[in-house]
């Protein structure tokens, strides 16, 4: 049994076979309106909200799919039953755990394919969205603005694995620009910038890492000699591994508030206008915003908002860095926040045909290195949300 805590005050009990099979009729858009409200109070839980990862995993498993490709035209389930049975037996699964999980999954997915009989419909037209850049003349190269009005790109034709900037030496090797050598005062700032679609990390001089997500960028200067803080400016979404130094505090400058830090770890999001998010993984931070002031310890995230102030709370590591490995996990997400993170991660632009699918909620994963195209029959699989590209402009409908 899995133990769920502080909801309305008092614990609840979930069975364990009993939320997977929930979430798997979630997949298959077979919930009732009191399931989806027993889902949604289970997956306050991180705990539940790992299992419900993994199933996404053997939903999209090559298993499952041979499955929905070798029985097209069958039209009893007793026959999809056994077939699912035979073809589990043949599947060497390494965890008993998930050798449960995989015939609880079958057994949801034949109630699936018999919808999916019953209702057929074929797959949409195959849109090319590789071809998109290639149609809009987009430019997805990483670039970096030195103080001085010069543009260097640090990806596609012409970049150099070693760089001069003025007298500092920088080396972009690895999707990483790293600081060599050479001196630079700290009121000389520059901008890097990651585009849609891309990410990238840079080594600063004092040693602190950065990870920029898509659609970020990173003001800082090639030095903090000269000064008694160490100071950058953040749009976007940043991973921090700041190098300690007591005698000159680290300090992330946001449109929503600044972030103080002496040596730590730690998420900061700010890609909705007006807020900030601010997550500790390791040491200490202080978030101030207006002369509001919140110290917060590992496993703490700060949300402010400009409208209402900051707030602090638990989050979940796993789903908020996730996109350092090219993974989005969505949980009980509105399709306006898919629609966010598909204009970031393949620079599209979505238009909601139908309004009401903006308000639709969408649980499970994206993940950079798997084309559009497979995210989107998922949507349409599992919401019944069609799509078609035209001119450049994602369409659900």
């Amino acid at each position: 049994m899995l133990s769920l805590s502080s909801i309305s005050g008092f614990t609840m009990e979930f069975d364990q076979e009993h939320i997977r099979q929930l979430y798997l009729q979630k997949l298959t858009n077979s919930l009732t309106p009191e399931e989806e409200q027993e889902l949604e109070a289970a997956m306050r839980s991180s705990a539940v909200r790992r299992m419900c990862r993994e199933l996404d995993d053997l939903y999209a498993s090559p298993e499952m799919q041979d499955l929905l490709r070798e029985k097209p035209t069958s039209t009893r389930w007793d026959e999809l039953v056994e077939h699912v049975m035979e073809k589990e037996e043949a599947v060497v699964i390494h965890s008993m755990g998930v050798r449960r999980w995989l015939m609880a999954a079958s057994v949801t997915l034949v109630v699936s394919v018999g919808l999916y009989l019953i209702w057929p419909e074929p797959r949409q037209q195959s849109v090319n969205f590789s071809a998109l850049a290639a149609a809009t003349g987009k430019n997805y190269d990483i670039r970096l603005k030195l103080s001085t009005g010069e543009e260097v790109a640090l990806t596609g034709a012409g970049a150099q694995k070693k760089i001069m900037a003025g007298t500092v030496q920088l080396s972009n090797q690895n999707k990483t620009l790293r600081y060599e050598h050479g001196e630079a005062h700290a009121t000389q700032w520059n901008t890097l910038e990651v585009p849609a679609r891309e990410d990238y990390n840079i080594v600063l001089s004092d040693g602190t890492e950065v990870s920029l997500n898509s659609a970020s960028s990173l003001r800082f200067p090639f030095s903090f000699n000269g000064s008694n803080t160490r100071e950058v400016e953040v749009r976007g979404e940043a991973f921090f591994k700041v190098a300690p130094n007591a005698s000159k505090p680290f300090i992330v400058r946001t449109q929503a508030g600044d972030v103080q830090v002496l040596g730590t770890s730690f998420n900061i999001n700010t890609y909705q206008p007006g807020r900030l998010s601010a997550s500790l993984v390791e040491g200490s931070i202080k978030a101030v915003y207006r002369g509001d002031a919140r110290l917060l310890r590992p496993g703490e995230q700060v949300v402010n908002q400009t409208s209402s102030g900051m707030t602090v709370r638990k989050f979940d590591e796993d789903e908020v860095l996730s996109w350092r490995k090219g993974i989005y996990y969505f949980n009980s997400s509105s399709m306006v926040k898919v629609a966010e993170v598909m204009d970031r991660w393949y620079d599209v632009q979505v238009v909601f045909d139908n309004p009401a699918i903006a308000s639709y909620k969408h649980d499970g994963k994206l993940e950079k290195s798997v084309p559009l195209e497979d995210f989107l029959e998922v949507l349409r699989l599992t919401q019944r949300i069609n799509y078609r590209l035209e001119d450049g402009v994602l369409h659900l409908f």
